[in-house]
Formats: C-alpha cells, sequence, structure tokens
C-alpha cells in the first residue's frame, strides 16, 4: 500500500445532519465522511453545502480525518467540489466510478478549482466506490486512474442492486475480491467488509465479518453507525501479543539472515522471507 498511515475506520454522517455531526465528533472514527449523496435529500443540499466548510472544520479540530461523499452526476458534483475545495476536505469519496476517466476529469476539476479560488494545490485525496456490474471489469484501470487516490471500497447495496441480487457475503465475494486485488496492484487501501453496509445486526456477527475480511487482505471499513467503530479500530490495532511475536519474527530472520539463512523456525512457525515481511508491516503499522 501507499506510505500513508492507516485509515482504520469511516463512519458516514449526513452532511446537512447538525445534530448526527455533533454526535459523530465524539466517536472513536479515525475519519467521518459528510454524505452530500444518498445521505442528504436533494432539497437540503444547497444548506449541506453551504455549512461543509464549517463542518470540516469541526472534524479537523477533533483530530479526525475529514472527509466528503460527492455527488455521481456531473453538474452536482462540481457543485459538491467548488465547496468541498474552499472548506478543505482530507478525502474526497467519489461514487459510482465506472471508468478511470471519470476519476481524471475529477482530478483535473479539483485541480482547476483551486486555481480559479487561489488556492494552493490541494491536498485532498480521493476514496474510490465501485458500484456497477459496467465498473468491474475496469476496476484496475480505475484504482490507478491518477496520483490522488488513497484506497478503494465495493458499495454493496447500489452493486447488488444494479445485479440484480441481495447484498449477502456470497453475493458480494467475487466483486469484493476484484475490488481487494485491484488495490492492491495499485498500492491504494483496500477498505471493506463483505456484506451490506446497511445491516445494523449484532456487533458478534459483525467482529466476525471483521476478521474475516482482514484475513482475506482488506484494511479498514466503513460504517453508518457508530457503534461498530470500537470493533474496527481493535481489529485493525495489532495487540501487544501481536506486536510482541512479530518483534520476535524480525529480529531472530534478519540475525539469521546476516549468517547466510534464507529460513529459520521460530516456535512452529517456518520464517521465510514473506513472513518475516508480514511481521514487519504488522511493526510499521503499530509505530502508525
Amino acid at each position: 500500500m501507499s506510505n500513508h498511515p492507516l485509515i482504520r475506520s469511516f463512519l458516514f454522517v449526513p452532511a446537512a445532519n447538525e445534530k448526527l455531526l455533533a454526535s459523530a465528533l465524539g466517536r472513536s472514527a479515525d475519519a467521518i465522511i459528510l454524505d452530500l449523496e444518498d445521505g442528504t435529500h436533494p432539497s437540503m443540499r444547497g444548506t449541506a453545502r453551504a455549512r461543509i466548510a464549517d463542518s470540516i472544520a469541526s472534524i479537523k479540530a477533533q483530530g479526525k480525518i475529514a472527509a466528503v461523499r460527492i455527488n455521481a452526476d456531473w453538474l452536482s458534483a462540481v457543485q459538491d467540489l467548488n465547496a468541498v475545495i474552499e472548506g478543505g476536505a482530507d478525502i474526497i469519496v467519489l461514487p459510482k466510478v465506472e471508468h478511470p476517466r471519470d476519476v481524471q476529469i475529477l482530478d483535473r476539476i479539483v485541480d482547476e478549482l483551486a486555481l480559479r479560488a487561489q488556492l494552493p494545490s490541494p491536498h485532498a485525496r480521493f476514496l474510490l466506490q465501485i458500484e456497477s456490474a459496467k465498473a468491474l471489469p475496469r476496476v484496475y484501470e480505475i484504482a490507478q486512474a491518477c496520483a490522488r487516490i488513497m484506497g478503494m471500497m465495493l458499495g454493496s447495496e447500489d452493486y447488488a442492486l444494479d445485479c440484480g441480487a441481495i447484498p449477502t457475503p456470497d453475493t458480494l465475494f467475487f466483486a469484493s475480491m476484484t475490488v481487494l486485488n485491484a488495490s492492491r496492484a495499485a498500492g491504494i487501501q483496500p477498505i471493506g467488509l463483505i456484506d451490506s453496509i446497511a445491516s445494523l445486526g449484532d456487533l458478534e456477527a459483525f467482529t466476525k465479518g471483521l476478521v474475516r475480511a482482514k484475513a482475506l487482505g482488506f484494511r479498514g471499513a466503513v460504517v453508518v453507525h457508530p457503534k461498530f467503530l470500537d470493533a474496527i479500530n481493535a481489529c485493525y490495532t495489532p495487540t501487544a501479543e501481536q506486536i510482541g511475536q512479530a518483534q520476535e519474527i524480525v529480529q531472530k530472520f534478519e540475525q539469521a539472515f546476516q549468517q547466510g539463512l534464507g529460513a529459520i523456525k521460530v516456535g512452529d512457525l517456518m520464517i521465510d522471507k514473506p513472513v518475516y515481511l508480514r511481521a514487519l508491516a504488522c511493526l510499521n503499522q503499530a509505530r502508525a
């Protein structure tokens, strides 16, 4: 993945709902996504855009990452970006991406809007949402469309709707793994849980899904309810035991490698280069 620190948890908040935003600020989300798309009624989008800069400032004041999901249609997207760029968002979530050209055009629009407003070149990064069958064959190209992209995820509800399916782990598995592999190939953060984002069921089932997603290679998850945030953060934060084991693997492998050995035994594990690199990644994540 990229050199940016891992963002473990993202919480969606309707951009026009000040009460929900105030509540979210006290939660444990690494990033708050102000939703100008599905979470905001069209009649309220003007109001939401007008207050977006203040909302972004409130999020940053709490030491959190400020993200905004814009609308997918071009006219609304430009209106959204005008507000978002001036507001100084850290991440712009692009919904319903279907072609690398979509991302490249929006990338140029972001630079142009900043130039016209006489603002410095914006540092805002893109988080892409893949939400249709049409996008899937191009997802590897989409993931590498521009340097501004930090991550990608599957929009489970819209994707399942487009495929005429129910968003269960079985129906989402293929698309989720395609997004995961494309993200890894591009060196960006693969974000996701192979389940419906609309599922607000019990925490135990959610945690099992998190553990499975992490084992498959995902890093971080997006939710619409704050009750899941602590579970996400715990899942993607190395434990003291994991850090201790990783330190032992790194230390012993590096010593052995200097002595001309390419593989060693540590406890019940055979340690070669891939296992060493996985342990090193664990330590780097813990430091970040």
